[in-house]
């Protein structure tokens, strides 16, 4: 019979395989990551080239986009209500059970006055 992955065997088994085979493995790639990361760390940083805020709007009025100085269209901002999905109606639509009670209660007496009707015109007649 197989084994489930809940047995005691099994268990066992893939503990030592973690601890033997994919521990040493994690282990040296920590360790390199570590490695990485410190050399990344001891590197000098590149410094920046800083360039005066004042000497790049002087030649920026020359390079302004149209794009830029256009008013965003608001129109789709303006909007916070989520539009909800309309849900289809069903086609069939089944009557009340009072309805169809009443229907009943309204057809037998009309049903009966006709036959009242029907026997008094026909003693009436003989």
């Amino acid at each position: 019979m197989a084994k489930s992955a809940r047995s005691s065997s099994r268990k066992a088994n893939n503990q030592r395989l973690a601890a033997n085979v994919f521990g040493p493995v994690e282990a040296a790639r920590a360790e390199r990551l570590h490695a990485k990361l410190i050399e990344l760390a001891k590197q000098p940083k590149p410094e920046s080239a800083a360039v005066p805020e004042d000497a790049d709007k002087a030649e920026g009025d020359e390079t302004t986009m149209d794009v830029d100085s256009a008013k965003p269209s608001t129109a789709r901002n303006d909007k916070k209500r989520v539009d909800k999905r309309r849900v289809k109606k069903a086609g069939i639509v089944f009557r009340k059970y009072s309805d169809r009670i009443a229907a009943k209660k309204k057809k037998a007496a009309s049903s009966a006055a006709a036959a009242t009707a029907t026997e008094t015109a026909t003693e009436t007649a003989a």
